[in-house]
């Protein structure tokens, strides 16, 4: 028995791979190509992705209003210091809200009158196009274009405006002098005023507000951070901030609860938020068939490569190359020719992906057309690419590695398969040229027909997700109908009841109806008299818990009112619908039809929905079949709970006294659960706090003794 000598010499297999390859020019060149194109491929692909990502983030930035990571909401001086200096912030800004106006010409428009440093200005897309941000000690202000318009003022640096604006329940009218202003841009919903820190605290003075005031928020500190980390885990490392001094953001109420808020803007903490299998095994999948078909065209050429080189390699080891010397000298050879190939692929794919980019991105409305310049993009393409030459290498490495020194001087392509064949009547043509061909290496035929048959995939895949954005679906996260009219208040951002004085005018409808092309709409009628329902002393707790202390809550349930079977007396918001509103909603569960029978006693249990239209099923106490009491409070009365005074009416109760309410004239009316929904948002109250229901419209106005019109939805034919 033999044993075979091992060289272990670097520098010489190093030069036998060096001039194996200065031999074969031209394969060197189809290498080099084939490399370049498997990374031209990469880089296109991730110029395409990301450049989409940051395009789609800018426009949810604006609506968002800003592209901080995160904030800390509702500080109090000391609470701001304590965490900006945090080691995980890497950058932080500071915003001091102090009122809006509401009135006209403001009211059609959310305008924040507020205090902000040159960072979170910066963040909100506050950046002065002429002039600069207000300086402190001075009347100056800083606005946009919109802003300006609405006052009737020209956009001039020196220009004075004065302008009357609500702070915690007290109006004001302030005169400013304009010393910057920014280009107004309709996707960002609120519009801002931006102050001296002085001038607002002198405002916050005049009219007798001490943070957080009343609201809980005029004059507070809120604190938006930029993260070290970026944006992958935006939530855990704003959770891990409050942490560190010894806050939390779960228990509300409680005396280290911190409000915070995470930008859902930003696609990192989009993802985290909805990581469920499915999407994990659909990016991986993509992933995998992208290096899967750059590993098919490389694998190709180092397997020819190594076919025609099978002679050399044998009579290598007749001189005591090992098989890992040789898998050695080819993946030597592939690196080599990787440096040539990789940065030309990196380069060329970059212009490709830039230039498709706008093309994609134009069917892609609402994104943002920019071309990411990403150091993501070539990392990762110069790292799939290395890792895909690495892995078509493995193979013919192996190849040579094993083929004996006898094998390889008689080695033929597909010479070791052996078949039977049968004489043929028929003469030889090109077609059966061709396919005996192709029988000489069925291994090589199906690797060629699948790295073909995927490069189609791909762009196949590549082609259903840019055109499977659906405008439609899109729009429907803020609309429900063509048009739907309602006061201008209801559209605002400011938390404002709805009350009879903003129901839609009989002759408003009219007059929209006279216009014809009107294909369909209904009504949306609006709670504007007392009810309440009941509901078990945990139910209410678990609710309440989010905005009060242990202590408020004990207070809050000991003075409710309590019905026979000891449930406790709770607001709640009701809806009357006509059928058009109805067809909108998103039905859980049950029968919607049911709430149209005639005399019937139906209603429907309105469901949260989150961010991403996943109905959140606590939410809600009412199940479907179950019954619910509504009491139709016709007279309230008023008294002290310390001291048991009964005042009697609202304006019976002194100012600045300590009262509680309770029904003291109502009527009771059992209803049942016919089906669970959701409302679009487009169509609902636009907040929250109390548990919904909805009745159909003739069952509301009769039993709420109201009809009051809050919405009027219709649709229209496409040239009306």
């Amino acid at each position: 028995m033999s044993a075979m000598m091992k060289v272990s010499n670097g520098k010489t297999i190093r030069r036998l791979g060096w001039r194996s390859m200065k031999a074969a020019r031209t394969r060197n060149l189809i290498a080099v190509l084939a490399i370049a194109l498997t990374t031209v491929l990469f880089t296109s692909l991730f110029t395409i992705a990301m450049s989409i990502n940051d395009g789609f983030q800018q426009s949810n930035f604006r609506q968002v209003g800003g592209f901080s990571h995160g904030g800390f909401k509702y500080l109090t001086e000391e609470q701001f210091n304590d965490l900006k200096d945090d080691p995980l912030i890497d950058q932080w800004g500071m915003r001091r809200f102090i009122g809006m106006p509401t009135e006209v010409p403001f009211n059609k428009s959310h305008v924040e009158v507020s205090y902000a440093d040159a960072n979170e200005a910066h963040w909100m897309y506050c950046d002065p196009v002429e002039g600069r941000l207000p300086q402190e000690g001075t009347d100056e202000a800083a606005t946009d274009t919109h802003v300006l318009e609405l006052l009737g003022v020209e956009p001039e640096i020196g220009a004075r405006f004065t302008i009357s604006f609500d702070v915690d329940g007290h109006t004001t009218t302030q005169t400013f002098t304009l010393c910057g202003w920014w280009e107004y841009d309709e996707a960002i919903v609120a519009n801002h005023i931006l102050i001296p820190e002085s001038r607002a605290d002198a405002i916050l003075d005049e009219v007798g507000t001490v943070p957080p005031g009343e609201d809980g928020m005029t004059g507070s500190w809120n604190l938006d951070v930029m993260l070290k980390s970026g944006s992958r885990h935006i939530a855990n490392d704003i959770a891990q901030i409050l942490e560190n001094h010894g806050y939390q953001d779960q228990s509300a109420g409680a005396p280290d609860y911190i409000h915070t808020g995470v930008n859902w803007g930003y696609t990192g903490a989009q993802l985290s938020d909805n990581l469920d299998p499915s999407v994990v095994i659909a990016v991986a999948a993509m992933l995998l068939l992208i290096i899967f078909t750059g590993y098919l065209i490389i694998y190709n050429v180092f397997q020819i490569s190594v076919t025609n080189d099978i002679r050399f390699y044998g009579l290598l080891k007749t001189i005591g190359t090992t098989p890992r010397q040789l898998r050695r000298i080819i993946r030597q050879q592939a690196l080599t020719l990787s440096l040539a190939g990789i940065p030309l692929g990196l380069v060329l794919g970059w212009l490709i992906g830039g230039q498709l980019t706008p093309a994609i991105v134009s069917q892609l409305n609402g994104v943002v057309p920019m071309t990411s310049v990403s150091p993501v993009i070539f990392i990762g393409a110069a790292l799939f690419s290395l890792v895909t030459v690495l892995l078509s290498c493995r193979k013919p490495g192996r190849i040579a590695g094993k083929v004996s020194p006898i094998e390889a001087v008689r080695y033929t392509e597909g010479g070791g398969i052996k078949r039977k064949t049968k004489k043929g009547r028929r003469g030889v043509s090109l077609l059966s040229m061709a396919w005996a061909n192709l029988g000489r290496s069925r291994g090589k035929t199906a690797v060629t027909v699948l790295s073909l048959s995927l490069a189609v995939v791909l762009l196949t895949v590549t082609v259903t997700f840019t055109q499977g954005f659906d405008m439609d679906k899109y729009v429907s996260n803020f609309t429900a109908s063509d048009f739907i009219v309602a006061d201008a208040g209801q559209f605002q951002n400011s938390v404002l009841d709805f009350t009879p004085g903003m129901a839609v005018p009989q002759s408003v409808i009219d007059d929209i109806d006279a216009q014809g092309g009107i294909t369909g709409g209904g009504l949306v009628y609006g709670k504007t008299s007392a009810a309440l329902e009941f509901v078990t002393e945990e139910y209410y707790r678990s609710v309440w818990s989010r905005w009060n202390t242990p202590e408020q809550l004990d207070s809050m349930v000991h003075f409710k009112d309590r019905n026979e079977e000891g449930l406790l007396a709770d607001r709640v918001q009701l809806y009357g619908m006509e059928q058009f509103p109805l067809d909108h909603l998103t039905v859980l569960e049950g029968d919607l039809s049911k709430l149209s029978e005639p005399g019937g006693r139906y209603v429907a249990a309105v469901y949260s929905d989150d961010d991403y239209g996943r109905p959140e099923l606590g939410s809600h106490w009412a199940r479907l079949g179950d019954t619910v009491t509504i009491r139709y409070v016709e007279e309230y009365e008023y008294y002290n709970p310390d001291t048991g005074e009964v005042y009697g009416p609202w304006e019976n109760v002194p100012d600045g006294a300590n009262w509680v309410d309770r029904a003291v004239k109502y009527r009771d009316v059992e209803y049942e659960v016919a089906a669970l929904v959701t409302v679009p948002m487009a169509l609902s109250y636009r907040y929250y706090g109390a548990d919904e229901f909805i009745m159909n419209d003739q069952t509301f106005i009769q039993d709420t003794g109201t009809d009051s019109v809050m919405y009027y939805a219709f649709d229209t034919m496409d040239e009306a």
